[in-house]
C-alpha cells in the first residue's frame, strides 16, 4: 500500500498480556481482512503513525529502537498495566498510558478496589503522558499533582483511516434507505436503546420511513425486547438483525443505510460515529465524542431539544441536496481532525514526544 503521508513519528501501542496479537502498520492499514482486527480504536493510534500493536512488553523492547514512544493501554487489573509501565521505564522508553475502556461509567467500574485506585495513582505519576480520546477527562487519582497531570494530559480522539480508499465503505446515495440504530444492547443505561428505537418509531410514523434496522447482541432477552418494541413500529417496517455481525457485514448494512441513530450518552470516543465516516453517512442522536466534532449539528446530548434534530434528520432522509452537503460537511471536519494524518500530526507536535 502506497505511503500517502510522512509521519513525524512512530508509535507502539500496548495491550499488556491482551487478546489481540502482535499487528505492524509499518506499509499502512492494509485492505480489510477476515479475522484481523480493523484499524480502528486503540490500534489506530499506531496504524496512523506506521506503527505497532503488541501484547507483550517484552516485544516492544526487543524493537524499541524503532520506536519513539510506547502507548499502554490501562486495563481493568490497573496492576497488569503498572507491572508493563514499570518495565518500559525502566529500560528507557517514553511512555504514554491511556484507558482502554474510558467512559466516565466504565473507569469507575474499573477503579473498585483499594489495589487498582493506587495501581493508577502510580502509572499517572510515571507516565510521560496520558491521552484522552474521549472530552470526558479520565480521573486524577494518587500523588500526581494537579499542575503535572494538566501537563502530561492530550485530547486525542481516536483516528479513522479516511485518507485510505481501500477504508471507503460508501455506496450511491439512490441505493441507501432508510435508518439504523447505532446502539445494540438494553443493559447497558447510558447507550438509551429502548429510546433510541421509540424515537425511531415516532420517526417511522411521522416521516413513513419504510426500514428501521437494529442489531440484538443480546440472544433470546434482546429479541423478545425488540419483538415487544416492534408493535411500536409501522407493520413490517423494523428489520432485526438477530446476532452480531462480521466487521465487513456491519460496515455494508451501515453503509446502506441514509442514517445511523441512536442516543448513547456515555462519553465513549465514538466507533459508531467513526464507522459513519468511514461508510461516508451520517450519524445522528448520541453525544459521543466523534459525533460531537463530525456531527455538530445531529449531535444531541441531552441539553436541546429533540425537535430540532427530528427537523435536520427529516431533511437529510428526503433531500438528496441535503444529504449529500451534510456528509461532504463531516467529511471535510473528520479530515481536518479525525484522518490518520491529522492524529499523526497532533502526536509530532505534542511537547511530551520532543
Amino acid at each position: 500500500m502506497a505511503i500517502l503521508y510522512e509521519s513525524p513519528l512512530c508509535l507502539a501501542v500496548l495491550n499488556p498480556k491482551g487478546r489481540d496479537p502482535f499487528l505492524d502498520y509499518k506499509d499502512g492499514p492494509h485492505r480489510y481482512t477476515p479475522g484481523i482486527h480493523a484499524p480502528v480504536n486503540f490500534h489506530a493510534y499506531a496504524a496512523s503513525t506506521y506503527g505497532a500493536f503488541f501484547d507483550s512488553t517484552e516485544e516492544v523492547i526487543d524493537s524499541r529502537n524503532r520506536f519513539d514512544a510506547v502507548l499502554v493501554l490501562i486495563r481493568r487489573r490497573t496492576w497488569i498495566t503498572l507491572e508493563a509501565v514499570e518495565i518500559l521505564k525502566e529500560a528507557g522508553i517514553k511512555v504514554l498510558v491511556a484507558w482502554k475502556e474510558c467512559s466516565h461509567n466504565q473507569i469507575t467500574g474499573q477503579l473498585r478496589s483499594r489495589r487498582a485506585v493506587a495501581a493508577y495513582g502510580r502509572i499517572l505519576e510515571m507516565a510521560d503522558g496520558i491521552v484522552s480520546p474521549t472530552l470526558a477527562w479520565p480521573p486524577r487519582c494518587g500523588a500526581i499533582g494537579q499542575n503535572e497531570f494538566w501537563t502530561k494530559l492530550k485530547f486525542l480522539p481516536t483516528p479513522y483511516p479516511l485518507e485510505f480508499d481501500s477504508w471507503d465503505f460508501s455506496i450511491p446515495i439512490q441505493d441507501r434507505l432508510g435508518l439504523m440504530i447505532g446502539t445494540r444492547e438494553f443493559k447497558t443505561e447510558s447507550r438509551n436503546h429502548i429510546h433510541a428505537l421509540a424515537r425511531a418509531a415516532s420517526l417511522a410514523h411521522e416521516f413513513n420511513i419504510p426500514r428501521v434496522t437494529v442489531i440484538n447482541s443480546e440472544r433470546k432477552k434482546g429479541m423478545s425486547m425488540l419483538r415487544e418494541v416492534e408493535k411500536s413500529f409501522p407493520r413490517g417496517c423494523l428489520q432485526i438483525i438477530e446476532e452480531r455481525l462480521p466487521y465487513l457485514e456491519y460496515m455494508g448494512l451501515i453503509s446502506n443505510h441514509r442514517l445511523i441513530y441512536q442516543m448513547d450518552r456515555s462519553t465513549v470516543p465514538g466507533q459508531v460515529a467513526g464507522d459513519c465516516l468511514l461508510a461516508r453517512t451520517i450519524c445522528a442522536g448520541g453525544s459521543s465524542t466523534i459525533e460531537k466534532m463530525a456531527y455538530p449539528t445531529f449531535s444531541d446530548d441531552g441539553t436541546i431539544r429533540m425537535k430540532n434534530v427530528f427537523e435536520r434528520i427529516s431533511q437529510i432522509l428526503f433531500d438528496d441536496d441535503a444529504y449529500r452537503a451534510a456528509i461532504l460537511k463531516s467529511q471535510k471536519v473528520a479530515r481536518q481532525s479525525l484522518s490518520f494524518e491529522s492524529a499523526a500530526r497532533e502526536l509530532g507536535d505534542w511537547s511530551i514526544l520532543q
